[in-house]
């Protein structure tokens, strides 16, 4: 035993209302080692955020019951999950520019998976560092 504390998965929460998308999503981060928890349609964040802190939340900013925007900014609001990377995803280009500064990342869709797991990927090799 070398004494090191055996690292969790980190846990990625997914708001993505395109259930296709959102399964693609799920698979493309565990792919690259990270627990995934979807909400399919924007009215369980909130309290999937409660249950467990995300290292990563991937947004989509259209969705049946909330506003991606408004979570975004409550996100940021919130003393306990302003650090975390937030990917916002639209195919809206002006959304997509007016969200840029206070997400992360900003990706237009079609959005490749490989561009998904890259910017996972690097965040998990952020949080390993730690």
């Amino acid at each position: 035993m070398t004494g090191k504390s055996v690292m969790t998965k980190p846990f990625a929460l997914i708001v993505e209302d395109d259930p296709k998308l959102g399964r693609i999503f799920v698979v493309a981060l565990g792919q690259v080692g990270f627990e995934t928890a979807l909400d399919e349609d924007g009215s369980h964040y909130k309290h999937l955020l409660e249950t467990r802190t995300p290292s990563l939340i991937l947004l989509d900013v259209h969705l049946p019951f909330a506003s991606g925007a408004e979570i975004l900014d409550m996100i940021r609001s919130d003393k306990r999950w302003q650090n975390i990377p937030v990917v916002v995803m639209t195919a809206d280009i002006a959304m997509s520019k007016a969200l840029a500064k206070k997400a992360d990342f900003s990706l237009l869709k079609p959005i490749s998976v490989m561009r998904i797991q890259e910017i996972a990927s690097k965040i998990f090799s952020e949080l390993q560092q730690d």
